[in-house]
C-alpha cells in the first residue's frame, strides 16, 4: 500500500512537472540540497520499502570502490573489467535517490502523453506482447573519470576509470511499445520516470527524457534482465529504460511511467544537473546560463590488462589489452604508445558485435629494458574524433575521455 501511495504521488508530481517544469525544477533543486544536508548530518537507517546498502554491497565484488552511501555509488577500476562483458557483480552503481524494493507482480508500466491510446502493462504482459531481445550495451555515468579534471569538478569522485559498464541487457524495444500506442504528429521526446524514493518526502522524482530519434533506435530497450538473470534491485528491478551509449541517467531505473512529450522535459535531472556548457569555459568557472543536456559519450578507451603497478618478469612479449567505445557511431581504431606518446602502434580491434557494446583491443609489446614502463591507449571514432590528452574542463566534471595510462614494472626473471 505504501509503494502504491508513493507511486501515485510520484505520478502526480510528474504531471505537475509537465504542466509547470520550472516549479518542479526549483522544488527538485531545493530537495536535493536538503538531502545533501541530511546526509552530512548522518545518514539514517534505510526507510521501509527500500534496499539496504549492506544488501547491495553483499552482491558486489570486494574490488568495488564506494564513493558515497546515500545515494550509493560505486565502481571497479579498469583492470576489473577484463571480461568480454561486465559481470553483474562488477556493474557500476549510481543512484540519484534510494533503492526501492519493488514487487514484480504488482509493478506496472504506463505509457501516456502524445499517443493515440494510453497503455498499461504488467511485466509479464510486456514480456508476452512484444519480441524479446538481448544485446550488450554501454552505460556510463556522465561523471565517470571526474577526478582527472584539474581543478577538481564538483560531484561524485569517480576514479580515473570508474563509472562505466557493458553488460548484456534483455527486454523489449521501446520503439515497439511506442508503435503499439501510436505517436501523435508532434511527438518529440519520451520521458521516463523512476520509482526511486528520496530521503526526504519532497525530493523531486527522477525524470529524464530522450529525443524521439533515440527512443526509436532499435537498441533502446525496456529491460528486465541483465546477463541472463533478472535486473538486480540496485540496477532498476523490475524494469529500466536502457539508452545505451548515452549518459547513464538517460536509462531510467525502476521505470513505471513513459510520457511522450512535444519538447524535452524540463526538471531537475534535465536542467539542474547532467548539463554542460554549450561552449567551453575557463577551468574553475561557474556553470554559464547557456547549457545543453548531456547525451552521447565521446570516444573513449581504457587498458584492462596489465593492471597498474603489475610486476612482469623478463623481457618476453607483453599483451596489452583493453576496451574502446563511443556513444554514437563506431570505434575506428585504437593506438598504443610505449614511449609517452612519442610513437604510436596500431592495436588489433575485435570485430564489432552489438552497436553500443565496447570493443576489445590488443597490442603486443616486447620490452627493451627492465624498469618502469608506461602504456597509453588512444581511441579514434569513425568520424575522426580522437581521445584528447585531457578534454575541455566543465563545472560538473562530465565526459572525461582523456588518454588512459597504465604503468608496470619489468624485472629480471
Amino acid at each position: 500500500m505504501e509503494n502504491s501511495k508513493r507511486t501515485d504521488e510520484s505520478r502526480r508530481s510528474f504531471l505537475t512537472g509537465v504542466a509547470g517544469a520550472g516549479a518542479l525544477a526549483a522544488l527538485g533543486e531545493a530537495a536535493t540540497l536538503r538531502e545533501a544536508l541530511a546526509q552530512s548530518a548522518g545518514a539514517p537507517a534505510a526507510p521501509a520499502g527500500t534496499v539496504t546498502n549492506e544488501a547491495i554491497k553483499a552482491a558486489k565484488v570486494p574490488a568495488m570502490q564506494y564513493h558515497s552511501e546515500r545515494p550509493i555509488t560505486g565502481s571497479v577500476p579498469a583492470h576489473e573489467h577484463d571480461f568480454e562483458f561486465t559481470p553483474t557483480d562488477r556493474v557500476f552503481i549510481r543512484n540519484n535517490l534510494l533503492t526501492p524494493d519493488l514487487d514484480i507482480n504488482l509493478h506496472r508500466l504506463t505509457l501516456k502523453g502524445l499517443v493515440d491510446k494510453e497503455l498499461t502493462f504488467s511485466v509479464a504482459e510486456l514480456q508476452k506482447a512484444f519480441p524479446v531481445v538481448s544485446m550488450a550495451g554501454m552505460l556510463e555515468c556522465a561523471g565517470a573519470g571526474r577526478t582527472n579534471y584539474q581543478p577538481r569538478a564538483s560531484g561524485t569522485p569517480w576514479g580515473a576509470t570508474g563509472g562505466m559498464s557493458c553488460p548484456v541487457w534483455t527486454g523489449v524495444r521501446l520503439k515497439d511499445v511506442l508503435a503499439a500506442a501510436g505517436l501523435k504528429a508532434n511527438a518529440a521526446h519520451v520521458a521516463g520516470q523512476g520509482g526511486d524514493p528520496g530521503a526526504v518526502a519532497t525530493a523531486a522524482p527522477v525524470i529524464r527524457s530522450i529525443p524521439m530519434s533515440k527512443a526509436l533506435d532499435e537498441n533502446t530497450l525496456i529491460a528486465w534482465g541483465m546477463n541472463n538473470g533478472p535486473l538486480p534491485k540496485v540496477h532498476g528491478y523490475p524494469l529500466r529504460l536502457v539508452a545505451p551509449g548515452w549518459v547513464g541517467s538517460a536509462s531510467t531505473k525502476w521505470l513505471h511511467t513513459l510520457t511522450v512529450l512535444d519538447a524535452p522535459f524540463k526538471g531537475t535531472y534535465m536542467t539542474g544537473s547532467y548539463i554542460v556548457p554549450k561552449w567551453p569555459v575557463k577551468p574553475g568557472e561557474k556553470m554559464p546560463p547557456d547549457t545543453v543536456s548531456t547525451q552521447a559519450w565521446p570516444i573513449k578507451s581504457m587498458i584492462t590488462s596489465p593492471a597498474p603497478d603489475q610486476v612482469l618478469k623478463g623481457t618476453e612479449r607483453i599483451m596489452v589489452r583493453g576496451k574502446a567505445w563511443v556513444g554514437e557511431g563506431s570505434v575506428g581504431r585504437v593506438d598504443i604508445s610505449f614511449d609517452e606518446g612519442a610513437t604510436w602502434h596500431r592495436a588489433a580491434l575485435e570485430r564489432e558485435r552489438d552497436k553500443y557494446a565496447w570493443r576489445t583491443f590488443t597490442c603486443e609489446y616486447v620490452p627493451q629494458r627492465f624498469g618502469h614502463l608506461t602504456f597509453l591507449a588512444r581511441a579514434t571514432d569513425d568520424r575522426g574524433n580522437m581521445q584528447p590528452i585531457a578534454p575541455y574542463w566543465n563545472p560538473l566534471g562530465y565526459f572525461w575521455n582523456g588518454i588512459h595510462r597504465v604503468g608496470v614494472m619489468v624485472v629480471p626473471a
